[in-house]
Parts: C-alpha cells; structure tokens; sequence
C-alpha cells in the first residue's frame, strides 16, 4: 500500500506526477512482492506529502535520514528509540521495521520502500539485495510515469498548437451545407468536398441520401437520432463527431455541427445549415495517447525498461533480459563488452561527460543518444545513471535506459512544422495576430511589427493590449464584434478598423476575426487576419461621390430625365420632374418601356432610325415626339438622347422639353403670316385699282381745259371710285375680324 509522510520534498513528488491515485496499485504490486520476499505481513511505499502525521511517530523519517542505506530495526520494543513509540506500544504494534530511502533523479528523498511485522525478524542479505532491487524498480517507476506525463502534455500542446497555427492561415476552411427539407437537395461548399477527396462538380447533384451512403454505416444511428432531435425541437442545434468514406476508401473523421434555421408556420423543419470540419488528426493523436498510456502502462507491468549494471569504464556486468525487447539484443551478449562500442560515435561525448559527472554526483539524467539496435538502426535511449559502486550488494553503476525514439522524431517534427508555420506567417503580405479572450496579443507576425511596432517603442508587442494599435472611436465596434465571436466561436466575422501610422494619418484596415475554442467549446484565443484597405477605401469614397453628384443632378434636375433599356425600351430610372409632369408614380414607370407613353400613331417611330447622328453612330441624339400622360393628355416633346453606362450596361439617357405651347404658338404665328400675305395682295391689287382711278381722276379734275359738265362727269367717276376703294377696306377689315374670332 502507499502512505504518506509529511516533509519538504512535496515539490519533487508533485513535479513527478506521483500523487494520483489512478497509479497506486502498480505501486501496491511492488509492496505486495517487497512483503512476500522478507515474509513481512506488512509493506509500504511511503511518499513525501503535506499530511499531518507526527514526525516523531514515524518509522520512515529515520529512514530517509541515511539515503542510499538501508534502515533496520530487528526490534523496536528494545531500541530505545522506538520502545516508547505508540506505533509500538499500542495498535499497530510495530516490532521489526526495515526500509529502503526511495531516491528521484535530482537525488531528493521521494520515500521508501519498507516491511514491518508485529514481531522480530531478521533479513537475509538476498532479501536485503531484493528490497533494494524494488526500490530501484519504484523510483524507475516514478520517473516513467513522469516521463509519460511529458510527453502526453507534448503531445497534447502539439495538438493545440498545430490547431492554432492552421486556423491563422485556414480560418476560413470549413465545410459548409445547406440541406431542404423539403427537396432533399444538399448544397455545399469546395472545402465540404474536398475534404472526402472529391470537388463540388463530382458530387453534384447531392441529396441526404447521397450523404448517408458516405457515412459509416455504424455512425448513420447516431446521426438521425441528433437530427431528429432538432427536426423535433428537442434541441436547438447538434454536434457529433461521425466517420466518412474518403473517396480512395479510407475513414474521415468529421466533426458535424448541425441546426435547423427555417421553419413552417406549422412548425416543420425547412432548411438545416451547418459545418464540417476534418478532425481525423485529432482523432489519430487521440489514438496515439490512448495507445501510448497503453504502452506505457505494460512496461511498469511488465519491466520494459532496459536496467543495466557497468563498471566506471563503462564494461556491462549485467543486463536485464528486457534488452531483447528495447535493442533485440539478448542480455548475455552485452556482459564482459563495453558500452560504446554501442553507441553512435556522435554521441561518445556523452558517455565520458557522465563519467566525469559520476566523481561528484550520485544520480542525474542523460539527454537522448543513438543506441545500435540488432537490426542495424539507431534507437533513441534515455537513461537515469545511479552510483551505487559504493553499495557492496551492487558494485556499480546502475543505469535505467528507455526506449524514446518515437519522442525524439516528433519532437522533431514538431520543431520543423513551427519553423516552417512562423516562417510562413512572417512572410505574409497580410497582417496576422492572435490575443488571449483579455485582447493581449499572443502572436504577430513580421507585417503586423513593420506597420504597428512603433506604438510600442520598448519592443515587446506580445503581453500588450491590442486597443494600443486602434483609434479610439473604433474601439466600441471592436469590442461588439470580439462578443460576437465568442457567442459563436469558429465563424468569421469581417470588421474595418482605422489605425494609425508613424506619419499621423489613418490606415484604414479590413479583418477576418475568428474565436477559437478547446476541446470542451470553451473560447481560448481570437485569432485574426487583416490587410491594408486605405487607398480602396478612399478610392470607393471618391466613387460613391461622384455617383453622389451624377444621382443628384439626374434626380434634381427642373426637367423630366429618365434611363432606358436599348433593347427593351424599359425604364431603368426616372426623375422627380419626369414623375410629375407625366403623373406616373416611380414603380408605374418602372413597369413601363417608351411604348406606354406614345400615342399608337407614334409607336412605328421607335423602330425607325433615329435621325442622322445616330445612322452615323453618334451616341447624341436630337428629335420631336408626341407623349401621352397618365391622364390621357398628349403633349409634344423635344427628346434629346445620350449612350452612357449605367449599373454594369449600356444604356440611352433621355431628356424631354414639353414644346406643346411653343409648338401652338408658332403654328398661330405661321396662320397669322399667311392671312396678312392675303391681305398685303388685296392691298397691292384691289385696293390699288381704284386708289389709281381716284389719282387719275383728281388730276384731270385740276386740268383748266374742261367743261363744267365734264368735271361732273369726272367727280361722278371719283365718287364711284371711291365706293370701291370702301368696299374693298370694309371687306378687308371684315376679314380680320373673323381671323380674331
């Protein structure tokens, strides 16, 4: 059994992992063995902790007082140490005692390994030798689980850090789909396909069905139960991790978020969208831990650690037979051989450094070398070398070597992968950060330190809050788009954010940011990607302004103005003016073409060339046309027309000037010009006439040569005259009254 002593070693015990329960029973085995060999009824491994129990009651304490010695006590009731103790005295009734100090590789106390009885007992020097033996195997057995504690917390930081190294570059790749529920039809994304090996256009057209044929027939259950629980709004949305057949055969792990988004008004389900995401290294790590504690836990059973026993010159004079299983080397053929004779010759420095280390400490660690195995390759070995030449039951030096090859090769790669990873992060274009859920940066790359370095002029950006690289009317927009990510971690949300510059001005910024989270969904990291976005911004400025400009001179303009299709001759935009003076409403015109204002006399004009401009190709157009309004009226209009580029195509602008009254008064005008050319030809004819006679005569009346009778006559023919010439006005101011009327 194991128990526990009070002592200031509890750092030690606890750096090795040794204070879980789940590895007691190994440790019960070992005491159990340690009782049988001494034929004790009674054996513990005691360990080092912060309990209460009296120092001054404990057996052990005088124990670990001598390390590297065994302590015995052949009868307490006559030591006088002891003969007074209540562990003597009263229950448990402690008689013999004897215990080995348990030693860890940085030569603290961790324990012992001790036996006791409720009477006198003597050991022999091969149960001495033994009790010795296990405590040595203890102490290997501390360590290795130590050692697999390192290395399942390396694995498991691997597996974090691999996650968080893709996710800056592939924030991004997640498998989208979109499923109807009422066709069946499944919509998805490149990365959905790709991730089973196929592309979109190979799986389409898809369908629920479809999918099911991809997912193992095991995990099928599992799935409709999680989707018939959101179909039944017995829960709001699902995750599963399933497995799917790879196109070339083999499994993918998929991890499937699932929710219902559209509903009936009679509560069934119409569209279900979610995400998928290739967990299928996740899973492989999981394996390997589950298949590495695995391994781990057969070798303490089953002494997998290979144990050795050398001379100061490095000559074996014993190995365990666990040398066939670590090196495929039967122990026999290593006794009497030296050491180096084994091991790379890159690596003999080691070896003597240990040596020169054996004069002045009694136990310490080796960092990994290449040890030759039978089939000719090198193996990684670990080892924990312990002086015990001074120990007249081992006469050497004892060294405790394990298999780590596998570590040291993912240690290795792991090294590259985060070599390569930053070196990619450091050339990119774009900025590239990560901050823990307080904003402090954990992560930026080499862009981010050119542009935003400044602001920190001691050098240390990371540990900084990233408000510092913001403007301060941006930080409120920062803050409500950072709780967005974390109510829904994995999805990207875009956000501009202005920063400054070292010149004093803005640059504005565009980012995709994104919430990371651990196994158990609980967000970890922000993790964001952006790019300089200030010359498009002002660039877009400047555009909508312009349009700004255009739009309020169409809109505003005193004349009716519209756009129109020149194929279609529909109406793409109108004007207030042409609104008003036409009296449709803006969404009667836009369900109207030219055809709905024309007369049907004037519709064949719109299939005739318009006039010699544009025969000529001319975008300008100039002409007269008669429009109909809402309320019947038809009007004339001067229509001139331009070809411009309206939304993407080219189109016909149009501006109409009502010359209605215009038209009216001038054809008033060229009706008055044609009755005074009437009249001006009566005047130059009939009025003519007998203004000549009345001339003629008057003279003739002055000539002294005529009789009386004859100026009668004379006078008679003026007066005649002159009733001619009053007819002739009388009609011509006839006429041009009935012109007025």
């Amino acid at each position: 059994m194991i128990d526990n002593l009070e002592g200031s070693e509890l750092k030690d015990l606890e750096a090795i992992n040794l204070l879980d329960n789940s590895i007691k029973k190994e440790f019960d085995d070992i005491s159990n063995l340690a009782a049988f060999i001494c034929n004790t009824p009674i054996s513990l491994v005691s360990l080092v902790t912060d309990t209460k129990t009296p120092l001054h009651q404990s057996f052990c304490i005088h124990a670990i007082k001598v390390p590297q010695e065994i302590f015995i006590v052949e009868d307490a009731r006559k030591d006088v140490r002891f003969k007074n103790n209540t562990l003597v005295t009263d229950a448990p009734n402690i008689v013999f005692y004897a215990g080995m100090p348990l030693i860890s590789k940085t030569g603290s106390i961790l324990g012992t390994l001790c036996v006791t009885d409720t009477k006198p007992h003597k050991l022999e020097k091969k149960q001495i030798d033994a009790l010795l033996s296990l405590a040595n195997q203890v102490v290997n057995m501390f360590e290795l689980y130590n050692r697999r504690a390192e290395i399942k917390e390396m694995v498991q930081n691997h597996a974090v850090e691999s996650n968080r190294l893709e996710n800056i570059i592939k924030a991004t790749q997640v498998g989208t789909w979109e499923w109807n529920l009422i066709t069946g039809m499944v919509t998805i994304n490149e990365r959905w396909a790709s991730m089973l090996g196929y592309t979109v256009d190979e799986l389409q057209p898809l369908n629920a069905k479809d999918i099911h044929k991809m997912v193992f027939l095991e995990d099928i259950p599992s799935l409709n139960e999680k989707n018939a629980a959101c179909f039944e709004k017995r829960a709001d949305f699902y995750v599963g991790d399933f497995r799917f057949v790879h196109k070339k055969g083999h499994a993918v792990w998929i991890h499937d978020r699932g929710q219902v988004i559209s509903w009936s008004k009679d509560g069934q389900p119409l569209l279900m969208v979610g995400t998928h995401t290739d967990i299928t290294k996740e899973k492989e790590n999981e394996l390997v831990i589950e298949q590495s504690e695995k391994r781990f836990k057969g070798l303490v059973q089953n002494g997998s650690d290979l144990i050795v026993i050398m001379d100061i010159d490095a000559t074996y004079h014993y190995c365990s037979p666990t040398s066939l299983k670590v090196l495929g080397i039967p122990p026999e053929e290593f006794i009497g051989k030296n050491a180096l004779q084994y091991i790379h010759l890159d690596d003999h420095k080691i070896i003597n450094e240990s040596i020169l280390r054996l004069e002045t400490e009694t136990q310490f660690t080796l960092r990994p070398y290449r040890f030759k195995h039978r089939d000719g390759s090198w193996r990684w070995l670990e080892t924990v070398v312990t002086n015990l030449m001074d120990n007249p039951a081992i006469n050497g030096i004892v060294v405790n070597s394990k298999d780590v090859t596998e570590r040291v090769i993912t240690e290795e790669k792991l090294k590259k992968s985060e070599d390569y990873y930053r070196l990619l992060y450091d050339s990119q274009t774009n900025y590239v950060v990560r901050t823990n859920m307080e904003g402090n940066y954990t992560y930026v790359n080499k862009k981010f330190v050119e542009e935003f370095g400044w602001l920190h002029p001691e050098g240390d950006i990371l540990g900084k809050n990233c408000l510092t690289s913001i403007i301060d009317y941006h930080h409120q927009k920062t803050h409500d788009v950072v709780g967005q990510c974390i109510a829904e971690p994995v999805k990207v949300f875009k956000i501009e954010i202005d920063k400054p510059s070292k010149e004093g001005k803005i640059v504005t910024t565009l980012w995709d940011f994104v919430c990371i989270t651990d196994k158990k969904g609980v967000p970890t990291e922000l993790q964001c990607i952006g790019l300089d976005i200030t010359v498009r911004v002002k660039s877009q400025k400047a555009l909508e302004e312009s349009e700004q400009r255009y739009s309020d001179i169409f809109h505003l303009s005193p004349q009716p103005m519209w756009v129109y299709d020149i194929i279609t001759l529909n109406f793409l935009d109108v004007n207030r003016a042409a609104i008003k003076h036409y009296g449709y409403s803006y969404d009667e015109f836009m369900n109207m073409n030219l055809r709905d204002i024309r007369p049907e006399s004037e519709i064949p004009k719109l299939e005739e060339p318009s006039d010699y401009t544009q025969q000529r190709g001319e975008s300008y157009y100039h002409g007269e046309y008669i429009h109909k309004k809402k309320n019947g009226k038809e009007i004339i209009v001067e229509i001139r027309t331009n070809i411009l580029s309206y939304k993407g195509k080219v189109v016909k602008i149009a501006l109409a000037t009502d010359i209605t009254e215009r038209y009216k008064h001038t054809q008033a005008i060229e009706k008055q010009n044609k009755k005074l050319k009437k009249i001006a030809w009566t005047q130059s004819h009939r009025v003519r006439a007998p203004l000549t006679s009345i001339m003629g005569l008057v003279d003739l009346l002055n000539s002294n040569d005529q009789t009386v009778e004859e100026k009668e006559q004379v006078l008679k023919y003026i007066m005649d005259s002159a009733k001619e010439l009053d007819e002739v006005i009388s009609k011509i101011v006839s006429t041009t009254q009935q012109d007025e009327i």
